[in-house]
């Protein structure tokens, strides 16, 4: 046990001798590396050491008195006050362009219209004829059929009474009828043989037998078929009963 201990410190002194050697070779190396660097060089240029030599107090003075520079002179920068800067013109705008209206030209006052003269109407001149008609007129009747119509001539002077040679022009509904009885001279017949009130003179009849309703126009007519005396209507309904028309012409 003793014996071991010894061994295993030996071991341990031989280890520190061997690292101390180590560390000394080491060294060794560094230094030598450290001079190494500078073999074959120059020798070291030494720092001379500073001298102090003697100086008069005059030039001690001269030498202590610090050297005053002379001011630079500092340009001197001028402030100037900025300037208002004029603001430009403003442009006057220009006054806008008349717009062109329409004049109105005031209406002249209508002129006063002159009262047109109305000229007066002549009066149409009428046919001169050779007869008047003096009469026209329709009566009652129960002698006559239906649809028979009988119609009357008186056409006379006041001197010689009956004229002869004139008859009448007769249309129904605008359609001429035929008439062939002409008118007698001298002293008249009646229309009734009885007294009546509606007895008249008369010359000349005819009688048409045709549906009675309608305008029945009746004209004195002489011998030439010329018109000798106004025209005259009468409208008759279909049931009427005065189907007797008459007229009377006097001669102008």
């Amino acid at each position: 046990m003793i014996q071991s201990n010894i061994v295993e410190l030996s071991m341990v002194q031989r280890g520190r001798q061997f690292a101390r050697s180590i560390a000394l070779i080491g060294l060794f190396l560094l230094v030598w590396a450290g001079s190494g660097c500078s073999f074959g060089r120059g020798a070291p240029t030494r720092t001379p050491v500073p001298t102090w030599t003697p100086t008069s107090i005059g030039q001690q003075a001269a030498v202590a008195a610090p050297v005053v520079e002379a001011p630079t002179a500092t340009p001197v920068v001028a402030v100037v006050a900025p300037t208002n800067t004029p603001e430009p013109p403003t442009a006057t705008p220009e006054p806008p362009t008349a717009v062109p209206t329409d004049t109105v030209v005031p209406e002249a006052p209508p002129a006063e219209e002159v009262p047109t003269e109305t000229p007066t109407p002549e009066a149409t001149p009428t046919a001169a004829f050779a007869f008047a008609l003096e009469a026209a007129e329709k009566f009652p009747t129960n002698s006559l059929a239906a649809n028979v119509v009988r119609i009357y001539l008186y056409a006379y002077s006041p001197a010689d009474l009956g004229l002869a040679g004139y008859t009448l022009q007769v249309l129904h509904n605008g359609a001429p009828l035929t008439v062939d009885e002409v008118s007698a001279a001298g002293a008249p017949e009646q229309t009734r043989t009885e007294p009546s009130p509606y007895t008249r003179f008369t010359n000349m009849s005819v009688v048409f037998v045709e549906p009675q309703a309608g305008r029945w126009e009746i004209q004195l007519i002489d011998g030439s078929r010329n018109p000798a005396g106004p025209a005259v209507a009468f409208d008759l309904t279909a049931d009427e009963l005065t189907r007797e028309l008459y007229v009377r012409y006097r001669q102008e």
